[in-house]
């Protein structure tokens, strides 16, 4: 029975096979049966359907560029086709309990001189009491101060003129008294320079009389009588600063005596790189003309509130060029002038043009 068994399998089987090559036999057979009229005739060479000489032009509608512009309404706002409109509304008055819609195209400026549409192309909120004043970009210009220079409210790297962040913080000065003392023949001279403290230059002309005629100051001096054309202070203070040009006698009438006499000046030049310049002082000074003699080194200490820089304090001699950012780029501004209220900054504008502008301490 195991043996029959097997064998019925194995003949179920080949009857199986035999089915399946019949089949597919038949199937390839029948479907060139269908096809047999369409491989026999090549049919029409015409695939113009309904409408299709329409074709070409919607093609060339598309491939040409195409200007939308925006639509104004009957008011005359514009319409932005891809952008939603911005809506504003102010806050009810007193009495009133309804909002008042704001056009911020069409109604007044809700922050004058600022014109609204100026808000919207930058994609600023003017929805804030003091939008004006915010600064968007975080570079120290204000909105307002953005509008005013024409410069990108949302670009940290665009910004105002520096210079009108520039602040007075404090003021710094050097004394210092040079003193021509004797004179030995008439090409050999002496001097001596004694520096001050910072609180001489406020004090009354009596304290600053009696400080010059003091016994105890400490001098530097000369080492030796020199004569023109030489470096007085080889060393100590007041080291290759002066330079002595020349001595010249002149006739000094006194203010209270009304008495005439001779007396030898001394034309000293500051080779100082801020000052360069050529002074004269009188031999033997009395104690009134002594504090006219006095010069200074002043320096300010100022702070630059904007482009990162807040806060930060650094110090620049007086005529000496300086820039903004401190330390970065050119020395493109002058600090022309320093004294203890008042800075003058010297430097030139986009056109070309020499400006000069004051800035008080704060």
């Amino acid at each position: 029975m195991k043996k029959s068994y097997e064998k019925i399998i194995l003949a179920v089987c080949a009857l199986a096979a035999v089915a399946l090559v019949y089949f597919g036999y038949s199937k390839s057979t029948a479907i060139e049966t269908d096809l047999e009229f369409i491989a026999k005739d090549g049919g029409k060479n015409d695939v113009v359907v309904e409408g299709a000489e329409k074709l070409s032009d919607t093609l060339a509608t598309v491939a040409t560029p195409k200007l939308l512009v925006p639509p104004v309404t009957p008011e005359g706002r514009p319409i932005d086709n891809f952008v939603g409109v911005a809506l504003f509304a102010k806050k009810p008055a007193a009495g009133e309990k309804t909002a008042k819609p704001v056009d911020p195209v069409l109604d007044a400026p809700i922050h004058p001189p600022i014109p609204n549409l100026w808000w919207l192309e930058n994609r600023i909120d003017p929805g804030y009491g003091d939008s004006p004043q915010r600064d968007e970009d975080k570079d120290g210009f204000s909105n307002l101060e953005e509008f005013e220079s024409k410069t990108n409210p949302t670009d940290e790297k665009a910004f105002p003129a520096l210079i009108n962040k520039l602040q007075y913080a404090k003021y710094e000065s050097v004394g210092y008294f040079l003193w021509f003392s004797s004179a030995l023949g008439p090409e050999e001279y002496q001097f001596k320079i004694v520096e001050l403290p910072p609180a001489f230059e406020s004090a009354t002309p009596p304290q600053q009389e009696a400080y010059l005629g003091s016994s105890g100051l400490k001098y530097n001096r000369t080492a030796d009588y020199i004569g023109a054309n030489t470096n007085i202070f080889p060393e100590g203070f007041g080291k290759d600063r002066f330079k002595l040009k020349s001595v010249t006698e002149k006739e000094v009438t006194n203010a209270s005596t009304n008495l005439t006499s001779k007396n030898d000046f001394a034309l000293i030049e500051d080779l100082a790189p801020n000052k360069k310049e050529e002074f004269e002082i009188p031999k033997m000074p009395n104690s009134k003309e002594r504090p006219k003699t006095v010069r200074y080194d002043r320096t300010a200490v100022l702070i630059l509130n904007a482009a990162g820089e807040e806060g930060k304090e650094f110090k620049v001699k007086e005529n000496t060029a300086f820039s903004l950012p401190p330390g970065k780029g050119d020395n493109a501004y002058l600090l022309k002038k320093v004294s203890a209220d008042t800075v003058l900054v010297e430097y030139k504008d986009p056109s070309g043009q020499t400006q000069t502008i004051e800035i008080k301490k704060n």
